[in-house]
């Protein structure tokens, strides 16, 4: 379509007038046209040209129209694998199954969402109701948390009284799953390319797809060997799946919720970008935040050179479009000012107080532009760092699992056999009488939880917090009976009978390695959220020495 150089309300694009009161996404020009509006859903927020809108309507249709189909097969599915886990007498297949109705929950939050963004904001509810998604994902997890519960509890118990399984039956309904969840993920693609909330979907259905195969995997083993004890780990592997991903969920709902800025942007970065722009002397008061999940919406100050209106609101433009097209927001807010209001901080204090004079036009040509720092350019500190950060991440992860590993290890015989773990905890004498059950019950579920969070990756500060005071208290309680003479059976990885002092100091060298293991973790995680914690600190200090020069 050619350009033309008349607005939506009829004035040309010359007119400042006109574009004032025109959106930026109203506007029509080369750069709208070439930077399609990202979230893609111009026709719910009336972007872009008529014949582009009809154009998205009946893309959204088809959208509409496979999310419909996908939650049929994820309807279906589940319900049949249901009836075949009770015939097949499988914890995997119903574990399969109760995740597998989790994503048809997640599959109708999305659709709901779908229908909901078409009806558009209203004068109370101005950005619309797209963040009713959010709230559903909420109760979603709500109902996803109690239904790992009860999978739990039930695999536990096989653990402790096995019981024969079908391995055909396993086979043949999780190859069922297999199919269901291959298809879905076949006509959820398409949209994920470009949809934040299809990509959710897409990436449920791909996860329902390697848990399908796990379970025929289990089924093939159930046909040449009586595994029994293979189905109840399967339904604990799916459990931690589950809930990393419910744990991921809650996570990008709070955030949405508290207004955060999204993950991938950054306001540091954002900043230098701004303020590359031709005509951009400072950018201040930076805000992002989610709309809904597929949205993002950002605010800013912009100083530029006293000039005419017209030209400012070119600036205006481009910097929208710079915005759209590096860092995907699609609702961006722009102040533009001459003078630079308050301190000029990165992020906003409070309201505006006061001007602070910028240079002129022909200063900042020559000593502004020259102090500002390159949006593409990357220090060398900055590089080392990324290598160190990698580093530590890799570190991070060799640790938390080798420590889950244990903490796994450690619980489950304790959970099998709880009375004679509280004969264990009663012969190092540190508890009254009235604490040993209690300790002996709720011990080793703890360990357990501690390991899954270490595992799945859940909870990192909470879980190596606990990590490292359990192992403290099992050094400390070794260390008291070794110096009072008591020879005792460590019950780390089980019970049994009592052991030599020279065993009691091994376990003690032991514990003191992993309790070194967890202090490493721990360390390794609180430096990782305080460098995070750091960064707009360190964006509002550069700013301020800036300021100053």
């Amino acid at each position: 379509m050619p350009f033309h150089p008349m607005g939506k309300h009829g004035k040309t694009v010359d007119d400042p007038a006109a574009q004032l009161r025109d959106p930026v996404h109203d506007v029509d020009d080369p750069l709208s046209r070439e930077f399609p509006d990202v979230s893609g859903e111009d026709e719910a927020h009336g972007h872009g040209a008529c014949e582009h809108h009809g154009h998205g309507l009946h893309a959204q249709d088809a959208s509409g129209s496979r999310l419909l189909l996908t939650m049929l097969l994820n309807l279906l599915i589940p319900s049949a694998q249901v009836v075949g886990g009770v015939l097949a007498n499988s914890v995997a297949v119903l574990s399969d199954a109760t995740h597998n109705f989790g994503d048809f929950a997640a599959l109708l939050i999305a659709y709901i969402a779908w229908r909901v963004g078409r009806r558009g904001a209203t004068t109370r509810h101005t950005f619309g109701f797209r963040r009713v998604e959010i709230l559903a994902a909420l109760l979603n997890v709500l109902l996803l948390v109690g239904a790992c519960s009860v999978i739990l509890w039930e695999a536990v118990q096989r653990f402790r009284h096995p019981q024969e399984i079908s391995g055909s039956w396993v086979m043949a309904l999780a190859a069922v799953g297999v199919v269901g969840n291959g298809f879905s993920a076949w006509l959820l693609h398409r949209d994920a390319a470009h949809n934040l909330n299809m990509r959710g979907a897409f990436l449920h259905m791909m996860g329902d797809l390697l848990t399908s195969v796990a379970v025929l995997i289990n089924g093939a083993v159930l046909l040449f060997k009586p595994w029994t004890w293979l189905d109840p780990l399967l339904s604990l592997i799916i459990v931690a799946l589950i809930l990393k991903n419910c744990w991921s969920v809650l996570q990008e709902a709070v955030a949405v919720l508290m207004n955060a800025a999204p993950r991938h942007v950054d306001i540091s970065r954002v900043k230098e970008t701004l303020e590359a722009l031709p005509g951009v002397l400072n950018a201040h008061y930076l805000h992002a935040w989610h709309v809904s999940s597929s949205s993002i919406a950002f605010s800013c100050h912009l100083v530029i050179p006293d000039q005419k209106l017209s030209q400012g609101e070119q600036v205006r433009r481009q910097a929208a479009e710079a915005l759209r097209r590096h860092f995907g927001i699609d609702h961006a807010i722009i102040q533009l000012e001459t003078l630079c209001c308050g301190n000029g901080s990165l992020l906003c204090e409070g309201s505006c107080h006061g001007t602070t004079a910028m240079p002129s036009t022909e200063s900042s040509r020559g000593e502004g532009r020259e102090t500002r720092p390159a949006a593409t350019s990357v220090p060398l500190h900055e590089g080392l760092s990324r290598k160190s950060q990698r580093f530590r991440q890799g570190a991070l992860t060799v640790v938390r699992i080798a420590l889950g590993l244990v903490f796994l290890y450690a619980a489950y015989e304790k959970i099998l056999e709880p009375w004679d773990f509280a004969q264990t905890v009663d012969n190092y004498k540190l508890l009254p009488a009235w604490a040993v059950n209690a300790v002996a019950l709720v011990l080793p579920w703890l360990e357990a939880l501690v390991g899954v969070c270490l595992m799945a990756g859940l909870w990192l500060p909470g879980a190596f917090t606990t990590a490292t005071g359990l192992l403290v208290v099992f050094l400390g309680s070794l260390v008291v009976n070794l110096l009072r003479g008591v020879d005792v059976d460590c019950g780390c990885f089980g019970t049994g009978e009592g052991v030599r002092n020279w065993s009691m100091r091994l376990s003690i060298l032991r514990d003191a390695v992993l309790l070194g293991m967890a202090a490493v973790g721990t360390w390794l995680v609180m430096s990782a959220s305080r460098s995070e914690r750091l960064k707009p600190m360190q964006g509002i200090g550069e700013e301020t020495a800036r300021s100053r020069e």
